[in-house]
C-alpha cells in the first residue's frame, strides 16, 4: 500500500508537469486545443499527494495507517471535485462580471487547503498515538 500510494502519486505529477508543459516538452504541435488548458487543474492536486506521501514514506507505521484513513476518503473526493469544476459546466457566457475561472481557482485553493491541514492533523495525531 505505502509503496503503491507514492508510485501514483509520482505518476501523477509526471503527467502533471507534462500537461503544464505540453509545448516545451514538443508534446503538441502545432496546436493542442483547449483541452490541455481545460483539464490540466485536475493533476495540479498530484505534487501535493506526491508531497504527503514521501513524508509518511519516511515516518513510522502508524502515521501511515493514521494519514491513509483520511487520504482514502479526500483524494478521490479532490480529484472528482476537481474534475468537475475543470469540466465548466457551471460556467456561463460572459458569467458572474466574467470571473467564472476566478471561481474555479478559489474552490481548487479550498479543496487543496482542505487536504493540505487534515494531511498535517491526521500525520500529528499517527505520531502522537502509540
Amino acid at each position: 500500500m505505502k509503496n503503491a500510494i507514492l508510485v501514483l502519486s509520482i505518476i501523477g505529477s509526471a503527467i502533471a508537469y507534462a500537461f503544464f508543459n505540453t509545448r516545451d516538452l514538443g508534446l503538441c504541435n502545432p496546436y493542442c486545443g483547449d483541452w490541455v488548458g481545460k483539464y490540466q487543474n485536475i493533476f495540479v492536486f498530484f505534487p501535493i499527494l506526491l508531497f504527503f506521501s514521501v513524508v509518511v514514506y519516511l515516518l513510522p507505521p502508524r502515521v501511515l495507517k493514521s494519514w491513509w484513513k483520511f487520504a482514502r476518503i479526500a483524494t478521490p473526493v479532490i480529484l472528482l471535485g476537481s474534475w468537475v469544476i475543470s469540466l465548466g459546466l457551471h460556467h456561463s457566457p460572459g458569467g458572474f462580471f466574467n470571473m467564472d475561472n476566478n471561481f474555479d481557482l478559489l474552490g481548487l485553493m479550498i479543496m487543496y487547503a482542505i487536504f493540505v491541514v487534515g494531511s498535517l492533523i491526521q500525520i500529528w495525531r499517527g505520531y502522537q498515538s502509540r
